[in-house]
Parts: structure tokens; sequence; C-alpha cells
């Protein structure tokens, strides 16, 4: 089931973003969030930017996506940045995909012009949902992230809605 997000979904939301920085590249963060963080974080995005929560029939959350302001000038406005995470337990199951599709129709009726999406170079699954969805790969910033001994490219992707 996919539904609107809320901050009280702030919890389990960065339930599954301190996974990913604690064990992987996905996120260029190496901070967890507590649910007050997070809660902080994602203030600006409810209602006021497509924002869904991907449940499985027992409740449990198995992903988030949202748009958010890419750039904080004027002149960006209507260009959005994409975030989504799924739960570790959850990944393959066809949630991303609705939650990318829902986010891109939010944001396609909320008049956003483009949407952006950074991914860590190399994370094939999440590169290959945003093309299945209509994403470009446009660019890459070698060598931005610095994380587990390592240096990470980001890979830039858009989709163009108008």
């Amino acid at each position: 089931m996919i539904r609107q997000g809320t901050l009280s979904d702030a919890k389990e939301m960065a339930e599954i973003f301190n996974y990913y920085v604690a064990t992987s590249t996905v996120i260029f963060s190496n901070r967890q969030l507590s649910a007050e963080e997070f809660a902080d974080k994602i203030r600006d995005v409810v209602d006021r930017y497509p924002f869904f929560i991907a449940e499985t029939e027992s409740g449990e959350m198995a992903g988030y996506c949202y748009a958010h302001r890419w750039m904080p000038d004027p002149v960006y406005g209507r260009s959005w940045e994409v975030t989504i995470y799924l739960n570790h337990n959850f990944t393959g199951m066809g949630f991303g995909r609705q939650l990318l599709e829902a986010v891109i129709a939010g944001s396609r009726a909320m008049g956003a012009h483009t949407l952006v999406s950074c991914i860590t170079a190399g994370n094939h699954p999440c590169e290959r949902l945003h093309q299945a969805c209509g994403f470009k790969h446009i660019g890459t910033f070698p060598e931005v992230g610095y994380k587990f001994d390592q240096y990470l490219d980001d890979a830039l992707y858009q989709l163009i809605l108008q």
C-alpha cells in the first residue's frame, strides 16, 4: 500500500536511513539521526511536496520517497530532488517503483518542471529503478563522497516532466 507520508513517520524513516548510514555507501553520511532530527529533516516536505510511504500488508514501513527543493535559490524553484530509500528487508518487491512513480505523478501535478536524483555510482538497483521510470543519467561527480575509507562518485539522474 502507498499512502501519504506524515511527520509521525519520522521514527521508522530514521531507522531505514540509519541502517544505510551504518552499513552502506548509498547514503553519503556518517551521522545517524534520531526520530526528532529526522522529523526536522522532513518538516518542510510535509504538505508541500509529494511524500509517500510504502507499507506491507502487516503495516510495516517498506520504504519512503519524497521530493524536495533541489537548490535554495528561487530560480531553481521548479527543480526538485528525489529521495527514496527502502527497508532493506523489502527490496526487489516493487515498492521502489510504486513509490517513485507516485512522486513523479505528484510532482507533475504540483507543477515541478524537472526532478533530479543523486545516486551513489554503482548502486545498480537504484540506477535501474530511476531509468525504468524515465530518468536519464546526465553526469557523474567523481570522488565527491568519502565513506568507509574510499572515495565515491555521485551519478546525477534527471527527468524533465513538462
